[in-house]
């Protein structure tokens, strides 16, 4: 089936701040974390029964924030920084996102990214204690493969993070791989090479229970176009909630974190996600 772009006008959502492990860019969030309203997160997070879906953001709307309030959008002042793609995954949309290097209007904090995110949702929260599901899936658009003269840049396409600090996980496209990475270096292949699925949608899942005490767990799984879903990468013992912060949440599109065509990066990156789910666990 041919996929062909739709851009719609729309009201730009904002979105926080997104660090790599790589990086000390600790910049200023995108939209100030004490403007989200608070909550009493361990009275909130007790009464989710283990299979309720927490979020499921479909963008059958047509809208950047799918129809649901309080979802974030990027806050780059390109017009299609962030715009709606048909057809998407499964149903009639999608989003898009796009970075391009040395170009200030697709800069957001300071740094080249386009992102989505769910901090405004307060069921799509997490911390300590609790058990999720992550899943989304994504299509390279039009994506360059690299090549050995060129940088091996880490394009981060989801995350979850704290509301200060990096990210306790991402899923970036790192060479000619799509990688997990979790904690100060772990890394594994979750597509150990991608350029013969450019231009089709990818989807991944990745189970955690999170915990600052050392019994958190990672489990990932990738389903390439025409096949099941297949177990990649597995963690046990895990303090994979190391913060102080209250609460995490996801982000979902681009972080170009640090990257420039001086360097030899990629100027232009395109990334689709679509039905993007959080299921308790």
């Amino acid at each position: 089936m041919k996929r062909t772009l739709m851009l719609f006008p729309g009201v730009i959502y904002l979105a926080t701040t997104s660090l790599i492990f790589s990086t000390s860019c600790k910049k200023d969030p995108q939209r100030t974390i004490a403007a989200i309203q608070q909550m009493d997160a361990a009275a909130h997070f007790t009464t989710l029964a283990s299979g309720d879906t927490l979020l499921n953001v479909t963008y059958e709307s047509g809208t950047l924030n799918s129809g649901i309030t309080g979802l974030g959008s990027t806050t780059a002042s390109a017009p299609d920084a962030a715009y709606m793609v048909s057809p998407g995954s499964t149903g009639n949309y999608g989003i898009g996102h796009k970075v391009v290097l040395d170009d200030t209007a697709y800069l957001s904090a300071g740094q080249p990214r386009s992102e989505s995110d769910a901090l405004g949702i307060t069921n799509a929260r997490f911390q300590p204690g609790t058990a999720r599901r992550y899943e989304f899936s994504v299509l390279l658009k039009d994506w360059t493969t690299w090549t050995s003269s060129m940088p091996a840049d880490a394009d981060i396409l989801f995350q979850a993070k704290p509301t200060s600090g990096g990210p306790f996980f991402f899923i970036a496209a790192k060479r000619n791989a799509i990688v997990f990475r979790h904690g100060a270096s772990a890394q594994d292949n979750l597509v150990s090479d991608y350029t013969s699925y450019i231009n089709q949608w990818i989807d991944f899942r990745v189970d955690v229970s999170w915990s600052n005490n050392g019994t958190g767990t990672y489990s990932v799984y990738t389903r390439l176009p025409g096949g099941n879903y297949t177990l990649k990468a597995q963690y046990s013992n895990e303090s994979n909630y190391s913060s102080t912060s209250a609460y995490g949440y996801i982000k979902w599109g681009l972080y170009r974190a640090d990257q420039s065509t001086v360097n030899g990066s990629v100027a232009t990156r395109i990334a689709w996600h679509d039905n993007i789910r959080i299921i308790a666990l």
